[in-house]
This record gives C-alpha cells, sequence and structure tokens, in this order.
C-alpha cells in the first residue's frame, strides 16, 4: 500500500539505558545510569552490591547467542537487537551497541528503548494504510505533486480514481517518472502554469478548470483544487490536488449555450416587436427582434451598442416616472401593460404600448418578455 505520509513526520520517542557489565563476573552489572536502573526496577545501591546480572534480564533462549557476541575476539564494537526484561516483568525490544575496553573484562552498554517508537511507528502505519483505503474510495481524483525547478510536475501520490483520470495505474507511477504536465490538453497548459506559478508566488490555494487527456486529442473536463502542502529538502514544493470530474456539466452547458444561441436567433427573427430585458433591470434591453427596432425607426445594432440598450434613454421624461412604476416590481409574473411616448434625440416621438410578463427558467433565473406595438 502507498502511503501519503511522509516519513520525515513520524515522531520517535527513544529513551537511552546506560550500565557497565563485567563478562568475567557472570555478566554482573557494576555500574548504571539512574535511566537503567528505572528501567529494570533496581535500586542504584543494588547495583553496587553486585546483585543484577545481565543475564537475568535477557530472555533464556537468547543468553548464549549474546554470551558470544559479546565475547568475540576482535570486536571493539557490537551491536544487537534483543529484548530485556522492565520492572514490571515484561520484556521490551531494544537496540543495543557495546563498546569493550580494551584491556580489561568489563564493557560499556547503551539500550536504545525503541519499543515505544516501534509501536508508534506502527500505529501510524496503520493509519496511514487505513486513510489510504479511504482515500481509493473517494470518487475523486486526490494525488500529490511536486513542482521541480524545470516546472515539471511530477506525480508523488495517486489514488485509484487519479490513475483513472490520467489512464494509468499506482504501479506505473511506482516504476517511472510521471507527469501531470504531460496529460494537461495543450490548449490548457499555459493557464494550468500561471496559476500554478501564481499559487507558488502568492501561497494561495489555485481553483480552476482544465482539461485532462485520456486518448489521443480525447480529454476529460476536470476541476482543479490544489494548494501548497509542504516543501521538499532541495525547497521545491509539493502540492496537493484533488481533480473532480466535471465533464457531464461541461456536456450540459455547452447543450444550454447552443440552445440559447437558438432561441435568441429565433427571438432576434420573430415576425414581432419582441424584446427581453434582465429582471433586476427592466429597461436594460438583452434580445430585441428585428421587427422591434423598426417599429420605432433604428436598427438592432443602433439600440444594443448605440445607447447600450438602455430603453430608459428613449422614453420622453414626462412618462418615465410611471413607466418605472409600472414595471418596477413584477414578482407576481402577472402580465403588465404601459403607455408612453419615445423619442431619440431630434427624432418625432412615437406613441407606443409595453406589454410585458416576467418568466422563470427552469434553473432558476428570470428576464422580462415583452412586446412593443406602436398606438
Amino acid at each position: 500500500m502507498d502511503t501519503i505520509f511522509n516519513s520525515d513526520d513520524l515522531y520517535f520517542d527513544v529513551e537511552f539505558l546506560n550500565c557497565v557489565i563485567d563478562k568475567k563476573k557472570d555478566f554482573e552489572v557494576v555500574d548504571a545510569d539512574s535511566h537503567f536502573c528505572d528501567f529494570v526496577g533496581i535500586h542504584p545501591s543494588k547495583i553496587k552490591q553486585g546483585k543484577l546480572s545481565l543475564l537475568d534480564l535477557l530472555i533464556p533462549q537468547s543468553r548464549q547467542e549474546v554470551v558470544e557476541k559479546l565475547c568475540k575476539k576482535q570486536s571493539p564494537f557490537v551491536y544487537l537487537d534483543l529484548f530485556i526484561k522492565n520492572k514490571e516483568g515484561k520484556y521490551d525490544y531494544v537496540h543495543c551497541s557495546v563498546r569493550n575496553i580494551e584491556g580489561s573484562s568489563v564493557c560499556s552498554v547503551t539500550f536504545a528503548d525503541v519499543s515505544k517508537a516501534t509501536k508508534k511507528n506502527q500505529m501510524l502505519r496503520e493509519s496511514a494504510k487505513t486513510m489510504n483505503h479511504l482515500i481509493d474510495l473517494i470518487s475523486g481524483g486526490v494525488c500529490l505533486f511536486k513542482v521541480e525547478k524545470n516546472m515539471n510536475f511530477r506525480v508523488l501520490y495517486a489514488n485509484e480514481a487519479c490513475c483513472r483520470f490520467f489512464g494509468t495505474v499506482k504501479q506505473e507511477i511506482k516504476k517511472r517518472e510521471y507527469r501531470i504536465d504531460d496529460v494537461i490538453y495543450h490548449e490548457d497548459k499555459s493557464r494550468a502554469f500561471q496559476a500554478i506559478g501564481t499559487a507558488m508566488a502568492t501561497k494561495k490555494p489555485v481553483e480552476m478548470e482544465i482539461r485532462v487527456l485520456t486518448h489521443k486529442d480525447e480529454y476529460v473536463w476536470c476541476k482543479l483544487d490544489s494548494d501548497i502542502q509542504r516543501y521538499d529538502k532541495d525547497g521545491c514544493p509539493i502540492f496537493h490536488a484533488m481533480l473532480t470530474d466535471i465533464s457531464e456539466i461541461k456536456r450540459a452547458q455547452a447543450d444550454a449555450d447552443v440552445q440559447r444561441e437558438k432561441l435568441l436567433k429565433v427571438l432576434k427573427n420573430v415576425p414581432a416587436p419582441l424584446f427581453c430585458t434582465t429582471y433586476d433591470n427592466p429597461f436594460k434591453l438583452t434580445v430585441v427582434s428585428t421587427e422591434f427596432a423598426e417599429s420605432i425607426g433604428f436598427k438592432r445594432k443602433d439600440i444594443l451598442e448605440g445607447f447600450s440598450g438602455d430603453l430608459s434613454k428613449l422614453i420622453v421624461e414626462e412618462d418615465l416616472e410611471g413607466v418605472k412604476a409600472e414595471f418596477e416590481n413584477m414578482d407576481d409574473e402577472r402580465p403588465r401593460a404601459a403607455h408612453y411616448s419615445i423619442r431619440y434625440e431630434n427624432r418625432e416621438p412615437v406613441r407606443v404600448c409595453d406589454r410585458r410578463k416576467a418568466v422563470t427558467l427552469e434553473n432558476g433565473e428570470r428576464y422580462i418578455v415583452g412586446v412593443l406595438e406602436k398606438e
């Protein structure tokens, strides 16, 4: 199982125990520090009386092996991993380093009690395994990638969903160098590099939409949420990232855009003086038919660009307040009507009847649809 945890983050709580042993006195402990005495549960005065042997602390089956290694000639230093008995009568796992004093039968022994660290390490590993199992169950792609000095986005970790996005498997990511920038659609690479570069400079997260290649010229739309998790030893940032497949949303948006274009085309060419405005501003024209423009002596382009589609600029001043009052609140979606005169620059005023109704689309957006007829 891969892990997204950095081994540098593991904290080992190690206690060191020191003692001196005389091999010729049946491996008697002749001196010890307070840590050793506390660990084995013996008072320092008992040590000085010769009441403890190293052999008493060892598992019986391992005594002969330890004796042979400690007494081996031409071995100034000996390193062992073994179990010794603590004050509760239980055996704890320790690393042992022995320095034989030249010309004497005594040796200095340091025990590193790694039992707590081993348990803690095991707990962290189990926690990491559990976390990785959970991450693999996430439908979105989760990965870690390192932005190297040459701006390559090298993948360090990817869950199962992310591997499917990239068209690979975890084993391949471990075997060879795998780069995210290789699978970003060519038209989106520049935006991706710019977004990651900005995040590196500002320490702000990345939120953007990109296309990820699945096969040649085939891609899926993904929403990329990413942020710097930490920095590697060489100073390069390591990002964590979530990739969410938004292809269906993009297809729905594209379909909606096509339908909108068709509707706009129909509305522009409908044989009636029809128009649409935003709901928030009933005088902001968004769509006008050709007949609407011609009925009041304009071209469609003149209306939408000449005075920014603002119908209030055409209504004569003495009628404007009454028209605003009529169309100000259209929450009930009942049909409304207003009569007023239109005049622009030096043109003759045109008397019109403006009939409108508010409509709500399936997505919740609201518009006002109207017909403007000359009286």
